[in-house]
């Protein structure tokens, strides 16, 4: 079974993360955080560990004090949990679509789109493709602050010929790349691009510890504003025993998914699916935090036995990247001649998390992805929607708003990539079947 979670995770990490935490303790949290650090280029100092994604963009956007009337910009292609942040902190927000030919804006789009009221931008790096000239955003618009979504950009950098060639002057334009990163290979790694950046380390993400996140704050003035401001408020919380214990029987069983053939899992998740569901042994966001009825606890802590599954991850973090770097060349390869089967601009070399594709529509997209589960390989539909997923609130956005996000939430399908997506010689022949069946026609 080819799918889309646990990447990176191996069933040795789970017992050498026990181990890890019964000699460390609490300490697991600090190694975690310092070899997480070390996989971006950064100091510890810059990076904070959180029990959510969501939770460390929250600490960071309330430190701002942002006077009321702020404008924040988001993507017209993003997750719920983000917009949900600013509506949690009561500010108001506003869709950028992302182009024809990629699932972000670009550095033009956003610089065109910054008015009066904008305080903050949330720069995406949606499947690991990293948004270019940051650094130009920021001299043109030094009133702003830039934060980066990186929750899908463990590994990705933007070059320095990406960088060099993102627009001067008073123009700021497109550019996105993603092969290395500066004191790995080449160029400056993402989450250090803004002022601050968040990373998450939830199930399907390229680093794992069931649920968790990182906050990353580049800018030594923020830092420092950010530092104090947390220093007032209560600590973070460890998450309780229950709620470990029900994130890590979550995690074995994304992991196990990854393992068993697809009749071995369609039974055992017959046999499961009830008692689980009784029992509330799996751990997910509620049904009332996507619709924006409830909040989630942004002051969760990392727990250090999460942390200690993340450390056996980032310690390996130059074998991850190289893997889904191959394993991206090696789809471009198999579809790089099919134009129905429309990619991103510039994904060469990127570390991706998942291989989008764009279909001619979405019965087409649906049929690819059947295809794809008889030949054992997990086609994915992320983003399902413009705030993804299908049935949010969609707070700030109006139908329509974004015109090219809303036809990438119809016709998008992601392909997986890491340690268990490996495709054997006969299902990348499937897969180019498929896709010349579904769509890609020369």
């Amino acid at each position: 079974m080819k799918g889309h979670v646990a990447g990176a995770l191996r069933w040795r990490d789970l017992p050498a993360a026990l181990l890890h935490w019964l000699r460390r303790g609490h300490a697991s949290g600090e190694d975690f955080r310092a070899a997480f650090a070390r996989s971006l280029g950064i100091g510890v100092d810059e990076l904070k560990l959180f029990g959510s994604g969501r939770a460390a963009l929250h600490a960071f956007t309330a430190s701002l004090e942002l006077p009321a009337g702020s404008e924040v910009l988001l993507p017209g292609y993003t997750c719920v949990v983000v917009p949900n942040v600013f509506m949690h902190l009561g500010l108001t927000v506003r869709y950028v679509d992302i182009p024809a030919d990629s699932f972000n804006p670009s550095a033009e789009d956003w610089s065109a789109a910054i008015g009066p009221k904008t305080r903050l931008v949330v720069v995406p790096h949606n499947f690991g493709v990293v948004t270019a000239g940051l650094d130009l955003l920021r001299a043109k618009h030094p009133d702003v602050v830039f934060v980066e979504d990186a929750a899908h950009a463990w590994g990705g950098v933007e070059s320095d010929d990406a960088a060099e060639h993102s627009g001067s002057g008073d123009e700021v334009s497109t550019g996105m790349v993603g092969a290395g990163g500066r004191g790995h290979d080449r160029g400056r790694v993402a989450g250090t691009l803004g002022h601050a950046a968040f990373f998450s380390f939830e199930y399907s993400k390229p680093l794992t510890t069931g649920t968790g996140g990182a906050l990353v704050v580049h800018d030594a003035a923020l830092r420092e504003r950010f530092a104090a401001f947390e220093a007032k408020r209560p600590a973070l919380h460890a998450p309780s025993t229950s709620t470990v214990v029900k994130q890590l029987l979550t995690l074995s069983w994304h992991r196990l998914t990854m393992s068993l053939p697809r009749p071995a899992l369609n039974a055992l998740v017959a046999i499961l699916r009830t008692p689980s569901r009784m029992l509330g042994v799996v751990a997910k966001t509620p049904d009332s935090e996507i619709a924006g009825d409830s909040q989630p606890d942004y002051r969760a802590g990392l727990h250090p036995l999460s942390a200690a599954i993340g450390l056996t991850q980032a310690r390996r973090f130059a074998e991850i990247h190289a893997l889904r770097r191959a394993q991206s060349a090696d789809y471009d390869a198999l579809l790089g001649d099919l134009p129905g089967w429309e990619r991103p601009a510039s994904t060469a070399g990127a570390v991706l998390l998942r291989y989008p594709v764009l279909l001619p529509d979405t019965a087409t997209r649906d049929a690819a992805i059947e295809a794809l589960a008889q030949a054992g390989i997990v086609g994915g539909t992320w983003f399902d929607d413009v705030v993804h997923p299908q049935g949010s609130r969609r707070f700030g956005y109006a139908e329509g708003d974004c015109p090219h996000g809303e036809r990438a939430a119809r016709t998008v399908l992601n392909l997986p990539l890491g340690r268990h997506a490996r495709l054997s010689a006969t299902q990348r022949a499937a897969v180019r079947a498929i896709a010349e069946r579904c769509g890609g026609a020369r």
